[in-house]
């Protein structure tokens, strides 16, 4: 009888292993997150919303505020839409756009509007966080006159509720 009882036990234990191994670590739909993103000396915060299996939409805002110099406010959106979808991995294209809304100190306001495109992938370590790495291709329209046209790399990681 016990070594029916160990026999059933190893088993239990091999089908318990062995259906989290098969899981996918990817948020379920309808799924929520909080993204933090480090882009050079800029931060924004995302808020991805999964619309279907391979869709998100990323209301984007961020602050910088340097003391006796300027403050700055970021508000946009950022869509994702995934390609291949693994159980771990993700790989993605998207675009972003954001405006860019700059008080400095001494001086006129200033006016930035920023559309990019994006790609890169994102590695789901669980059903609640996962860790990205993404390239952009940026047009920065400015109020100046100014407009710049640049590349750009950002990491993020996510929580997802």
């Amino acid at each position: 009888m016990k070594s029916v009882i160990k026999l059933f036990s190893l088993c239990f234990a091999i089908f318990l292993i062995s259906s989290t191994a098969f899981a996918q670590n990817r948020p379920t739909q309808s799924t929520f997150g909080l993204t933090a993103s480090i882009q050079g000396n800029q931060t924004n915060l995302q808020v991805p919303i999964w619309l279907n299996d391979n869709v998100t939409i990323a209301p984007v805002f961020g602050i910088n505020h340097q003391q006796n110099n300027f403050t700055s406010i970021n508000l946009g959106v950022a869509p994702r839409f995934y390609q291949d979808v693994g159980s771990d991995f993700a790989t993605y294209l998207g675009a972003r756009g954001i405006i860019q809304r700059t008080s400095p100190e001494v001086g006129a306001e200033d006016s930035d509007f920023l559309l990019g495109a994006t790609g890169g992938g994102e590695y789901f370590l669980g059903e609640h966080f996962s860790l990205g790495v993404e390239v952009q291709l940026n047009f920065l329209i400015n109020d100046n006159g100014n407009d710049r046209f640049g590349t750009g790399a950002a990491v993020m990681g996510t929580y997802y509720f």
